[in-house]
């Protein structure tokens, strides 16, 4: 069932439009949308810090255990 957003009534999914009136609703579409500008911006960020600092963790790890042995 689909709701319209114009008059309030539910109305079958196989209909382009309301039937009470009239307001066409378009079919989103699947897949291919681009994710939001924070989300690839907050993505980015986890690359560009985070793996310079797994890299500096595993190099300091090293380190501990060449002076310990």
């Amino acid at each position: 069932m689909k709701y319209c957003k114009k008059c309030h009534i539910l109305y079958s999914d196989a209909a382009a439009a309301c039937p009470k009136c009239g307001a066409f609703e378009p079919e989103k579409q699947s897949g291919g949308e681009k994710p939001e500008k924070g989300r690839v911006v907050r993505d980015w960020l986890w690359i560009v810090i985070g793996v310079p600092v797994l890299i500096g963790v595993v190099y300091a790890l090293i380190k501990l255990l060449n002076s310990i042995g």
